[in-house]
């Protein structure tokens, strides 16, 4: 039991932040490009959904943040060296693509519009219009709701149908082709929950202990039952803990 637990806290855990979002990366993930105006980015997720719904189409898109920086150091960085980048970059863009309504600290659009007044900010998690069609979002035991809402499936497909609406208001010309790239990204999805599903079936896994916050949204998704959370880093844990955790398994 303890080598169930050691690969369920593992790949899973790999499985949910990578997985989720592959299959709509594909190669556009490879570079990002750095010379595009009309849409701005800060995370992963609004990258690959802004990419892959304006595949076919003029419309670029620029992530503006160093790649390997993590989603909690973005604040920071755009407050501080990336601060006239991000002006620059405002000036001619049209979109700012943001997860305001689930990640208040989302800083891609307060200070591209440093630049650009007329700068419109598209909420992939929340949409502005009089259904106010959202995410399902959580809120974790901080009280805090979670960044993460994309790893579960259901609200990636949300997201991706929120974007792509307010993409085609944007570009009307292009909506044909933004549609079309819509039916692709849920079938993607789709098959990406089929996949993750069998994976959780043929390893008979329908609890798990979660040791990263950031699962919550996938194990909420996956509909799996959580048997306890260890949030620690593992270079953190105590013989306590790990007595614990054997307990468990």
């Amino acid at each position: 039991m303890t080598s169930l637990m050691n690969r369920i806290s593992s790949s899973l855990k790999a499985t949910a932040q990578v997985s989720a979002v592959s299959m709509l990366l594909g190669a556009s993930m490879v570079s990002f490009n750095v010379n595009a105006e009309d849409i701005l980015t800060s995370t992963p997720v609004t990258y690959a959904l802004a990419t892959e719904l304006t595949k076919g189409t003029d419309i670029t898109t620029e992530y503006l943040p160093p790649k390997r920086y993590g989603i909690d150091r973005l604040p920071n960085w755009f407050g501080t060296k990336g601060e006239s980048k991000v002006l620059k970059s405002g000036e001619k863009a049209t979109v700012a693509l943001t997860l305001s309504s689930i990640w208040q600290a989302d800083p891609t659009f307060v200070y591209a519009r440093q630049g650009n007044i007329r700068l419109v900010e598209v909420d992939a998690a929340q949409a502005i219009t009089p259904r106010a069609q959202g995410v399902a979002a959580l809120t974790l035991s901080s009280g805090d709701v979670s960044k993460f809402a994309w790893l579960n499936p259901t609200n990636l497909t949300r997201m991706a149908a929120i974007v792509a609406d307010d993409f085609k208001l944007l570009w009307p010309a292009q909506a044909e082709t933004i549609d079309s790239n819509l039916q692709r990204v849920m079938l993607d999805v789709r098959e990406l929950i089929n996949k993750q599903q069998a994976v959780l079936l043929d390893n008979d896994v329908d609890s798990v202990l979660l040791l990263s916050e950031s699962l919550e949204d996938f194990a909420s998704g996956s509909q799996l039952f959580v048997e306890a959370r260890m949030f620690k880093a593992e270079l953190e844990w105590t013989e306590q803990d790990k007595a614990k955790l054997k307990a468990m398994f």
